[in-house]
């Protein structure tokens, strides 16, 4: 089931805060969601982004989970 941005917002931002120039994969979010016992609807609507595709931004996570409807 689709999960709000903000449930994705909450790994997505971190990511880019601790580290500013990382270019995260769908891995990169999976383990985060994993390490923290993220709802299992983050971790399905991460796992369904491609993997190997390195994000640059927050809007570009965002962009890519709203074209595979996992935005509520």
């Amino acid at each position: 089931m689709p999960a709000k941005w903000d449930q994705y917002a909450e790994v997505v931002e971190h990511i880019f805060r601790v580290a500013p120039e990382a270019k995260p994969t769908r891995s990169d979010f999976l383990d985060i969601c994993y390490a923290n016992d993220i709802s299992d609807d983050v971790i399905d609507g991460f796992d369904s982004l491609r993997e190997g595709v390195m994000f640059n931004n927050p809007d570009e996570v965002k962009v890519a989970l709203e074209a595979n409807g996992q935005i509520a």
